[in-house]
């Protein structure tokens, strides 16, 4: 879910809000008695400190007002820019006369009235007689304030639009990754069926067996169809699970050891990422043969990476592929290509040769990667 942009009033940040307006009535303060000292003039500052710190605090009350009216009338670029700038010139007198009203009563409440030369006059008649000599400080804080409101929606508005890049990017790559994983079905299912079909007619209850683990292999896969991760050990289920159904295929000529280090079992790794490196291994190291092929899955952490490797008896591959070519099987031609998405350049995706002959396939991928939570 989207997290909102919009400024948080909360205790904290209104603290440092009021904290910043009082400072900037502090420096205004402080100019105006150096200037004073600096000229010769008498000046209290016992007395001008407190005002340029009301003065300042008032605007503090009314700056959120003021942001709020920047935002529904936004002087940016995009038209209408005329028609919000008319929508301030009134706001702009509203304010100034609400401030000038409230800092008239600070003087008057709090510090016992206006300057001496005013005593004289009424309330009413200091704020008329007034208003205009302050009107023109009130119009640059009104005016600082909007500038100030306005790069702040720049601000809201460049987070909005990286949130929703980021936001459809992840799509875009999740749309990718459940393609790429959704084409090893038809794959894998095209030649299960073809197996169950040559069964039928030789070995009914080989056939049976085989379709019993091909609805235990699909269910596995449905119960994940939405994650893009699950733990090791739950990918590890679903391949015994598919390996059970090649057992009853090939009989004797497959053997399959498994090699797993203690620990490893929870570590995250892309659903279905195995089963196709594994079919390769049956289509060319047991299929195609009379002899028993082997083969090996081993899975261990090393240096902050889950290695696996796949390894078998077969012939293994001309120097093209060893050099890293995933060759034209759709099966590996996707485990490259959602490796690739999910991780970018931080794993690894190897076919060469083993000694003694057969196929190595390593793949590491980092231990806790960003998005592979499970």
């Amino acid at each position: 879910m989207r997290k909102s942009l919009k400024p948080s009033f909360g205790w904290g940040p209104a603290a440092l809000f009021l904290t910043g307006w009082a400072l900037l009535g502090l420096t205004f303060a402080s100019l105006t008695y150096a200037i004073a000292v600096g000229e010769g003039r008498p000046f209290d500052p016992w007395l001008i400190y407190p005002k340029n710190l009301a003065l300042a605090l008032i605007w503090a009350c009314l700056s959120p007002l003021v942001f709020g009216l920047t935002r529904r009338f936004p002087l940016d670029l995009r038209p209408p820019r005329l028609r919000n700038l008319l929508a301030h010139l009134p706001s702009l007198l509203l304010f100034s006369a609400a401030h000038h009203a409230a800092y008239i009563a600070f003087l008057w409440w709090v510090l016992g009235g206006p300057p001496p030369e005013h005593r004289h006059e009424t309330v009413f008649d200091f704020y008329r007689d007034s208003f205009l000599g302050a009107l023109y400080a009130n119009i640059l804080m009104y005016a600082l304030v909007v500038l100030g409101a306005q790069a702040f929606l720049y601000y809201e508005g460049y987070r909005a639009a990286e949130a929703n890049e980021a936001r459809l990017r992840a799509q875009l790559l999740d749309a990718r990754l459940s393609v790429l994983k959704m084409q090893l079905h038809p794959h894998f299912l095209f030649n299960t069926l073809h197996s169950i079909n040559s069964l039928v007619a030789e070995d009914p209850a080989a056939a049976s067996r085989m379709i019993a683990r091909l609805g235990d292999f699909l269910r596995l896969t449905l119960e994940h169809s939405e994650r893009q991760f699950v733990t090791l050990g739950e990918e590890l289920v679903s391949l015994r699970c598919y390996l059970d159904i090649e057992q009853v295929r090939f009989q004797d000529r497959l053997s399959v050891e498994f090699d797993v280090e203690p620990g490893a079992a929870g570590a995250p790794v892309p659903h279905l990422i195995l089963q196709p490196i594994v079919e390769n291994a049956i289509r060319h190291a047991v299929a195609p043969r009379a002899a028993p092929g082997r083969i090996r899955v081993a899975a261990k952490r090393a240096d902050g990476a889950l290695r696996l490797e796949v390894r078998d008896s077969g012939p293994g591959i001309g120097a093209g592929a060893a050099a890293g070519e995933a060759g034209p099987g759709v099966g590996l031609r996707n485990v490259r290509a959602r490796l690739g998405q999910l991780y970018g350049g931080g794993h690894r995706f190897e076919l060469r040769n083993a000694e003694g002959g057969g196929l190595n396939v390593t793949l590491e991928v980092p231990l806790g990667a960003a998005g592979a939570e499970v």
